[in-house]
């Protein structure tokens, strides 16, 4: 039975800013209370500090792989890990990234024979890592498996886990460019949880989903199966947001991904947005 709370992005509270030097802008707040703002023009801001998560690409591998021993030796150790891993998440499209692959790979073993279970920890805490192969960004999540193509220039905003008995849930929030100018066009977020048994249908995750994170968006099934349900989405708020959402179950594990832009940008990005949405793939 899935009893936990889910904790993701719910869109409630949208008013003017009282901010001075954003007086035409208007502000969103989610149930997490995570801040949005959008300019005339429909692009999205967020008040998030710099992300700590960097793509890792073919190019640079020397520095990628330096970087690696230099954070361990540091102490930073998950980000260590996190670079690491994403490393071997490379495709093996030259020599050069076989060779990196190789040194890391012994390196992670003399690290885990010397560290034993703190190492299986800060590994653990490592859980989420990104690879950029020429304009798309892939994100790996290992605690809660996934894998997802990010097209255009996109930046991890949040990531955050949550362990308990029997039960594991990730959140990573990203925001997505698909043009140049500053501010996002999209926000994604992706809700993955594993629980003790497994999810006997879509339909219990759904159920599950709009029990613990009740929302007021007008909803249209776009496609249904016996293991995922695919949505567009409309806020009812003065702001109004559009997007999809796509839950999916899979053996224990339930997931929920959510990208949405300003209702008058939607048409405008729609197929890139679905098409990230299909690049949405677990083990």
């Amino acid at each position: 039975m899935m009893k936990h709370f889910v904790p993701i992005i719910f869109l409630i509270c949208v008013h003017i800013s009282t901010y001075a030097q954003m007086p035409d802008w208007a502000m969103m707040k989610d149930k997490e209370g995570n801040t949005y703002y959008f300019d005339k023009s429909g692009k999205i801001y967020t008040d998030d500090v710099e992300s700590a998560y960097k793509p890792v690409s073919r190019d640079g591998l020397e520095y990628y792989t330096a970087k690696v021993k230099s954070l361990w030796k540091a102490g930073h150790r998950t980000q260590s890990l996190v670079i690491a891993k994403s490393i071997l998440a490379l495709k093996e499209s030259s020599m050069n990234v076989v060779k990196s692959k190789k040194d890391i790979n012994a390196f992670m073993r003399d690290m885990q024979m010397k560290h034993g279970k703190r190492f299986v920890d800060i590994n653990t805490d490592a859980w989420l890592y990104l690879t950029k192969e020429d304009t798309t960004m892939y994100v790996f999540n290992d605690k809660v498996p996934y894998i997802v193509a990010l097209q255009g220039n996109a930046e991890i905003i949040a990531a955050k886990s949550v362990d308990s008995l029997q039960y594991s849930s990730t959140v990573m929030r990203a925001g997505i460019r698909f043009s140049e100018t500053s501010g996002y066009d999209a926000i994604m977020t992706i809700v993955a949880e594993s629980f003790a048994g497994t999810i006997e249908s879509i339909r219990v995750l759904e159920q599950h989903w709009r029990t613990v994170a009740f929302d007021t968006f007008d909803r249209e099934l776009l496609k249904y199966s016996d293991s995922m349900a695919l949505y567009s989405f409309v806020t009812r708020d003065n702001v109004e947001l559009k997007g999809m959402e796509l839950l999916l179950a899979k053996e224990n594990r339930g997931y929920c991904v959510r990208i949405f832009t300003t209702k008058e940008r939607y048409d405008l990005y729609k197929e890139t947005m679905l098409t990230i949405i299909n690049s949405f793939s677990t083990p």
